[in-house]
């Protein structure tokens, strides 16, 4: 009996195949198992290669030219449905990867792997399955294919019978179902499913991914399949998915339980070359052409508006929204720093003012001459009726209170922010590292009374505390040299979740005549911030203004 990682691994060694790192490690990781070396789990042959066995049987494809064709298995899915399926426990046979997420680029056959999956485990007796999405259109996509699959098959119809919203088990005592479902608590509440498939994960909500997640613990041997391309919202759930793989697969933190494919360019900045394009799309020249692709790439490059969307979505590169300045990869920076390494620093800081509907944020930056960047510290306050109003929002709502938990956004005031906690915070900062704020510079609109407070501790308005009116002729230098500095990695911001997500809410405004840039908010929508970047801005105004002072 073939065993398909090891083939894979194979045509990897070979050339005839370009495995992404993390792929090839996360298969790396599975060897000991499959040699016998591990004392809990073991490769079992016969169960990795049930599902595969099914859909090439019983399945049809339903799409485009294939449609009728049985469906064929490329290898790298069945490698990855070996896996699933295949690493289980000595005694039990129940499976080790209970959790499992696939990244892969646009139309590379995720919805073709995943339909016949589920059919099969509707097969079985006694299963609850569900296929789940934001939008019940979007769950019902896999369903959907599902359903096609079993009208074109005589034999799965006497196992099987498609209703009007689910496939149900008509074998006696069979009882299995499968239906897809949307983002309704009411509906979702209850369920126990064994099997669930979330699609496109990076638009999905932490609330909808728990409910379902949740609804697993009475189950013995459950499966989570998450399908996805990477997306553009920042510092959610997918985010938090992603960087969990990454940590299990480079061995920081141990998961026997979590398989991850991440099929992504290895070096963002080679998405030209056409050499490393199947690291994102294992499916290239199979599903669909390098001809098709070359030419998506070439149209976007004559048209800049759709370059961020095929950078997303065909090659995994991290993405924000469309109408957003900075790209995900120039502005993601994961360095960190201790505080502590800037005691007796000098320092400029910078602050931006909300009343209730916005972050209040103070922003430190130092120098660091031995590592050749400037080292950001920022922190958030919001008031406490703000911090109910967005903590019960459906897509951001779990991620806010992660950040207040975390400490980097705390609560100050109860309908408005209360001032005195800025100044607290401040004089903090300088007794705890004898920090010296040499300027702080401020956005003057409503600051009056926390420049009156500052004043009176000590930072004297008009050498200290300094005015920085926000127009393009006070920012737009300092602008494009934080970008600049920002694309080469020379700004830390000790990875600060709400710094970065702030970040992929920057679009600019130009001045026609002089060509000056002016950050502002992207989109139309209320619930994305900037405040964090115009901070950071505003101290790096005083950067820019005292250059030779601080950097020499």
């Amino acid at each position: 009996m073939p065993v398909w990682i090891e083939e894979y691994l194979n045509a990897g060694e070979c050339g005839k195949i370009n495995i992404p790192k993390r792929v090839k490690k996360q298969y790396l990781n599975l060897i000991p198992i499959l040699d016998g070396h591990d004392s809990r789990w073991y490769y079992n042959a016969k169960l990795a290669s049930k599902p595969i066995e099914f859909g090439e049987k019983f399945c049809r494809q339903s799409k485009d030219e294939w449609i009728g064709q049985p469906l064929q298995y490329l290898l790298w899915q069945k490698a990855a449905l070996s896996s699933i399926y295949g690493f289980v426990e000595r005694g039990s046979d129940r499976r080790k990867h209970q959790n499992n997420l696939i990244l892969v680029g646009k139309k590379n056959g995720k919805t073709t792997m995943a339909s016949p999956v589920a059919l099969y485990e509707t097969a079985k007796k006694g299963n609850e399955i569900y296929s789940a999405a934001n939008a019940l259109q979007q769950s019902r996509i896999v369903w959907q294919e599902a359903a096609n699959m079993l009208a074109q098959s005589p034999q799965l119809q006497t196992m099987l019978r498609k209703r009007q919203f689910a496939i149900q088990n008509i074998r006696q005592n069979g009882f299995s179902m499968f239906m897809p479902l949307a983002n309704t608590p009411e509906v979702l509440d209850g369920k126990i499913p064994k099997v669930v498939i979330l699609d496109e994960v990076h638009e999905l909500t932490q609330a909808l991914y728990d409910i379902l997640h949740n609804g697993q613990i009475a189950i013995a041997d459950p499966l989570l399949i998450m399908l996805t391309t990477k997306g553009y919202v920042r510092e959610g759930l997918f985010d938090s998915e992603y960087k969990n793989s990454c940590d299990i697969i480079d061995g920081i933190i141990p998961d026997d339980r979590k398989f991850s494919l991440l099929y992504e360019l290895d070096n963002p900045k080679d998405w030209l070359n056409e050499d490393v394009w199947k690291q994102a799309n294992p499916s290239l020249g199979t599903i669909f052409t390098y001809e098709r692709l070359r030419q998506i790439v070439q149209e976007a490059q004559s048209k800049p508006q759709s370059l961020n969307a095929v950078k997303v979505k065909h090659f995994n590169i991290g993405g924000v929204s469309g109408d957003a300045y900075f790209e995900y990869d120039n502005i993601n920076n994961e360095r960190t720093f201790d505080l502590n390494r800037f005691r007796h620093y000098d320092a400029v800081g910078g602050f931006d003012l909300s009343l209730t509907n916005d972050l209040t944020s103070f922003t430190t930056t130092f120098w660091d001459e031995k590592e050749g960047e400037f080292c950001v510290e920022t922190m958030f306050w919001i008031s406490q009726n703000f911090f109910d109003k967005v903590s019960k929002d459906e897509r951001m709502g779990n991620v806010w209170r992660i950040w207040v938990e975390q400490g980097f956004i705390r609560i100050a005031g109860k309908d408005s922010i209360d001032y005195t906690e800025i100044v607290r915070y401040v004089c903090r900062m300088v007794e705890q590292y004898d920090i010296r704020y040499r300027w702080i510079y401020y956005d003057p609109y409503s600051a009056r009374y926390l420049v009156s407070a500052l004043h009176n501790e000590g930072f004297r308005e008009g050498e200290c505390l300094i005015r920085c009116p926000q127009g393009s002729k006070t920012l737009s230098v300092p602008f494009q040299k934080l970008e600049a500095w920002l694309r080469e990695k020379k700004v830390n911001y000790r990875n600060n979740p709400v710094v970065k997500w702030c970040l992929t809410n920057v679009a600019v405004e130009e001045d026609t005549r002089n060509k000056n840039l002016l950050p502002c908010k992207a989109g139309h929508n209320n619930d994305r911030k900037i405040d964090g970047f115009a901070t950071m801005l505003n101290s790096f105004v005083g950067v820019i203004e005292h250059y030779s002072e601080i950097v020499g």
